[in-house]
């Protein structure tokens, strides 16, 4: 390809990868989930966690995280609003 007389080599796309923020470090969504799920119980924190979990999803294969990726960060994620709901705070604040 020329331009202008000059030859301009043809353009190709860089391989690259997504890497996402983690999302067992979302601290004000994981508080947030969790707060949300102690005040319900039964099908309403059912279906508040496949919302959750459904939009985060979504999201994930929109942006093209593969499958394998996409489950290990909302395992990730659904442990540490466990961690939070149970009590257990391992990412409040600072060890020092």
């Amino acid at each position: 390809m020329t331009l202008d007389g000059l030859a301009v080599p043809a353009w190709r796309a860089a391989p690259c990868q997504i890497v996402p923020f983690p999302a067992r470090m979302r601290i004000g969504k994981i508080r947030r989930t969790a707060e949300i799920l102690g005040g319900r119980h039964g099908k309403g924190a059912d279906r508040y966690w496949q919302q959750v979990i459904g939009g985060m999803r979504s999201q994930m294969e929109k942006a093209g995280l593969p499958s394998a990726l996409i489950e290990s960060e909302l395992q990730g994620f659904a442990d540490a609003v466990f961690a939070q709901l149970s009590g257990a705070h391992p990412y409040d604040g600072d060890a020092a």
